[in-house]
């Protein structure tokens, strides 16, 4: 069911329908169902229920746990620990197979693992939740069936953006019917399909022809090809956010910009801070600052200002920095491609 899909529409305006029919108190149980038909529309298996529900779990249980034991820093990480070796199985078991590959003669074979849809920001954003009962930026949620809806919230799960917790239970409790949500919502999702297939997809037949056939076309057209590239990742990326924050705006539920003028930046790291801008907050936000803030950081930053003086604390940042974007780089793909072009070049 694919965001450009006619029955992906169909789907929704039901689901719009039936989230304001029903009593408001009861409305994340509408949203919640639909959630769960959209999760497992293509793929509904035992492993993929499996997979999910050991993520969901694992946050339930650690958030309640966490407002009855007095050692909330083990429940803590032990929560995320979990949630980390389930997305490493899943999405990078043949990265690590293929690391051990280069160093023993004998290769092991990669595995057929499927990850169910959306794993990778149901993951994260479980992890923020886990870390905000943690920190007390927002308390457990004792309510498991809203916490469930808040995870597979079915809009986020094929491209994001990445949600807060309390943000979206603030705009699921406060919910109303406007009219003018729904119109603002249909004239995003219209930008967002204009972006998507009249654009991206346009683009994408001249770069897919000179991309199949390199030895046919001489410098110039692989030059255009790659540039228009750009364009038709951003058009495509950004104009599926369009959708999804359109439908989301349609159930009153506010999700915050993903994008703002990308290509309008002066600097590599302006535009980093305007692409994808909920990957990159989240990961400020959960790893790069606890880093620098952690006691082994502390520590090393002081025994660098002993031996550089002032300038030690730039190593310790620019560590932090080579983290950060080293889990960009995994995040997209399980591929040392990836981790190189969109994580270490980046760094560099």
């Amino acid at each position: 069911m694919g965001l450009t899909n006619l029955i992906f529409f169909i789907f929704v305006f039901i689901s719009v329908f039936m989230y304001y029919v029903i009593p408001k108190k009861y409305s994340y149980i509408s949203l919640l169902i639909f959630s769960l038909i959209f999760l497992f529309y293509n793929a509904l298996s035992l492993h993929n229920v499996i997979c999910v529900s050991i993520i969901f779990l694992t946050s339930y249980i650690a958030g309640i746990l966490m407002s009855k034991v007095s050692n909330k820093r083990l429940v803590a990480y032990s929560g995320v620990a979990i949630i980390l070796l389930e997305l490493g199985i899943l999405k990078y078991s043949n990265l690590f197979i293929n690391t051990i590959n280069l160093f023993v003669p004998k290769n092991i074979a990669n595995v057929d693992i499927i990850s169910p849809l959306g794993l990778s920001y149901y993951s994260l954003i479980m992890i923020s939740y886990i870390i905000g009962v943690y920190w007390g930026t927002h308390k457990e949620e004792k309510n498991i069936l809203k916490l469930a809806s808040f995870m597979i919230y079915y809009p986020i799960l094929t491209s994001g953006p990445f949600i807060k917790y309390d943000d979206y239970v603030d705009n699921l409790d406060k919910h109303q019917f406007k009219i003018d949500n729904i119109i603002n919502g249909i004239i995003r999702m219209l930008w967002g399909l204009f972006k998507v297939l009249v654009i991206s997809t346009r683009l994408n037949i001249f770069i897919s022809e000179v991309y199949g056939n390199l030895s046919d076309f001489i410098g110039i057209f692989t030059l255009l090809a790659i540039l228009l590239y750009s364009f038709e990742l951003y058009t495509n990326f950004s104009g599926s956010i369009d959708i999804i924050i359109g439908v989301s705006l349609m159930f009153d539920i506010h999700l915050p910009e993903n994008f703002k003028n990308p290509f309008s930046s002066q600097t590599i790291t302006e535009f980093w801070r305007v692409w994808h801008i909920t990957l990159g907050e989240w990961l400020k936000n959960y790893l790069f600052y606890p880093l620098l803030k952690s006691s082994i950081f502390q520590h090393l930053n002081k025994t660098l200002k002993n031996i550089f003086g002032k300038k030690g604390k730039v190593i310790t940042t620019y560590l932090a920095l080579f983290i950060l974007w080293l889990a960009i780089g995994i995040w997209h793909g399980g591929a040392y491609k990836f981790i190189l072009a969109s994580g270490l070049l980046q760094f560099i």
